[in-house]
Order: structure tokens, then C-alpha cells, then sequence
């Protein structure tokens, strides 16, 4: 059985496009509404581990992670939250 890419839009070469697109969304996210890098870097850390990552989209919601993980105000559909307990600290 072959697994879906459990990888990041902006780590796949064949989707350099729509990685830059999702880069020039991030951004347009006000400075104050972005998630801090720290936090960004621990969130995406967390999505590459998640089965329910599939080639740069929450199988959860249907983002792009990589949106979804920059804006601070956003939370991980899992339940329980991937995000959440660095969240709480």
C-alpha cells in the first residue's frame, strides 16, 4: 500500500507554485495576528507527525497546514489538539 506524502507543500519540488502562493499569504498576515517562528517551527513539527497530513493538507479541515499553523489565532482540529499542550505553556 503506498502512503500519501506526509510532507509540507514548501518541502514538495513539483509544488513550487502554490508553495510560493502560500508563502506570499503568510505574508499578508498582519505581524501582531502571526504565529511566532518558535511556535510556527513546533506546530508544522507537529503536523509532519500527524496521519492525518497528506501532501501539505489537514485531512481534518482541508487547509494547507502551513497557513493554518502561521496564523497564532488558529487551532489544530485533532482531537486531542496536536498544538495544544505547547500551547498551554
Amino acid at each position: 500500500m503506498i502512503r500519501p506524502c506526509r510532507c509540507l507543500i514548501g518541502e514538495m519540488p513539483d509544488e513550487a507554485e502554490l508553495a510560493e502562493i502560500i508563502r506570499e499569504r503568510i505574508e499578508l498576515i498582519p505581524e501582531e495576528e502571526r504565529t511566532p517562528e518558535k511556535e510556527y517551527a513546533f506546530r508544522l513539527s507537529r503536523c509532519r507527525e500527524c496521519e492525518h497530513l497528506q501532501r501539505g493538507t489537514c485531512g481534518q479541515c482541508g487547509c494547507y497546514v502551513e497557513i493554518r499553523a502561521a496564523r497564532k489565532w488558529q487551532r489544530c482540529p485533532d482531537v486531542p489538539a496536536q498544538w495544544q499542550a505547547h500551547q498551554d505553556n
